[in-house]
């Protein structure tokens, strides 16, 4: 997953310079009797976007489970133009959960059932079927300055199946008034 140090100095933090919108939503999974996923971006209303759908986990997260996120970035957007940028990670699922969901996954806690972790990860049972309902994505965590642009979030699960969920975003500068 992805982690930012935000500046201290103003209690409420610098200001950004950018704005992200949500541009698409693609999924893969190599066993639909696992894992079954349904998403899609929809427009809430006429500058924004969100993420609808459901993902169906019909099998129990273990120590196995392993997750791993990737971010690219593409300056144009065209698809041989991406660089992976030096940010991200990999790791055991539990452990990723417990250093990133609160800071990851805040933007789902009133748009979708996906559990509020109060405790360890490894606590609490995955299978199930998750739905989102015009969900968006908090750049609270991210850095106050990026680069326009486009950039691309993918994150893979692997263990007793092998499914992923890659998200594109563009960035554009806050423009001064």
């Amino acid at each position: 997953m992805i982690a930012f140090n935000i500046s201290p100095g103003n209690p409420k933090g610098p200001k950004k310079t950018w704005t992200m919108q949500l541009v698409s939503v693609e999924w893969n999974t190599t066993d639909d009797e696992m894992v079954e996923l349904d998403l899609k971006v929809e427009q809430i209303n006429r500058t924004s976007f969100a993420f609808s759908g459901t993902v169906d986990v019909r099998f129990e997260i273990s120590e196995n489970t392993m997750g791993e996120c990737k971010i690219y970035y593409s300056a144009s957007g065209n698809l041989d133009s991406y660089r992976m940028l030096p940010y991200g990670g990999s790791g055991k699922i539990f452990d990723i959960i417990d250093s990133y969901y609160h800071q990851a996954c805040k933007s789902f806690a009133k748009c979708s059932n996906f559990p509020l972790i109060k405790t360890k990860a490894r606590d609490y049972k995955y299978r199930q079927l998750y739905t989102f309902d015009k969900c968006t994505f908090s750049n609270d965590a991210a850095p106050n300055y990026l680069p326009d642009g486009y950039y691309k979030v993918v994150t893979q699960l692997t263990g007793e199946t092998y499914w992923s969920i890659a998200t594109l975003f563009e960035v554009e500068p806050i423009l001064k008034k």
